[in-house]
């Protein structure tokens, strides 16, 4: 089983389909972004294209990555040039395991605004391809761009696990779980790569001060599930892990 930054590998993703109904009953239509927008805020206003945008990139979150696509198409066509959708058109390619068009737009975006994204982006592609030492090299350069960028963080410790630099790894797993306490994402990473680079009883501390029972026996069924993978780092030329859709989220709340 191929193993996700997010370290939960086990966990299904929602997929969508549509139902339809015989006779006369119209068929079920998946809401647009547009139908969910506040109505006295027409399409054109900034608040709005966040808003679109938002609803598009939770539509990748929920397993629905092509009708995110779609969605974008929608949107290029009334705000051709807007990066940030380029930034989640790239991402729901890469949902999709698309490296090929995933890399190429976010190799277009690397010298302008959205370059931080971009090389977390590029990091993400090669840790799908199972090259975790070129994904730490991204990682590396998107956190140079944004220090205080916890998802970035999280993606660089967790690549630098892959490498076994666990010292480097615990340091900017560290880093981020002191910048974001609350996520439960980073301290699920940071835990393991305790317990991978033999510091077990530390991991054991963390793992004991999970408040749920329910949760905490997650987190340590993920440690047993991705224990003998870490220990074998992953190079250009294994076998590539399938990418994740949700590939280090930082702000992903659940184990």
């Amino acid at each position: 089983m191929a193993l996700r930054l997010s370290v939960l590998a086990t966990l299904p993703w929602l997929t969508a389909c549509s139902s339809l109904f015989g006779g006369d009953s119209p068929a079920r239509r998946e809401p647009s972004p547009a139908d969910q927008l506040p109505q006295a805020a027409p399409l054109d206003a900034e608040n709005s294209r966040d808003l679109y945008l938002g609803i598009v990139d939770k539509l990748r979150q929920g397993g629905k990555s092509r009708a995110a696509l779609a969605y974008l198409d929608d949107y290029d066509n009334r705000h051709p040039g807007d990066l940030r959708a380029q930034v989640l058109r790239a991402d729901a390619f890469l949902d999709i395991q698309d490296y090929d068009r995933a890399e190429g737009i976010y190799r277009e975006l690397v010298n302008g605004d959205q370059a931080a994204a971009a090389y977390d982006g590029l990091g993400r592609v090669a840790a799908g391809r199972g090259d975790w030492a070129k994904a730490r090299a991204q990682f590396h350069e998107a956190v140079r761009r944004q220090p205080i960028n916890v998802k970035y963080l999280n993606d660089l410790g967790f690549a630098e696990m892959r490498i076994a630099s666990y010292d480097e790894a615990l340091f900017t797993l560290r880093q981020a779980s002191e910048l974001a306490p609350e996520n439960a994402q980073v301290r699920n990473n940071l835990i393991l790569c305790l317990d991978v680079a033999g510091q077990g009883d530390a991991a054991k501390s963390m793992i004991a001060r999970i408040a749920d029972a329910k949760e905490r026996r997650a987190v340590e069924q993920m440690i047993r599930t991705a224990r003998g993978q870490i220990r074998a780092p992953t190079t250009a030329g294994t076998s590539p892990a399938a990418a994740p859709r949700r590939l280090a989220q930082a702000s992903e709340t659940q184990p």
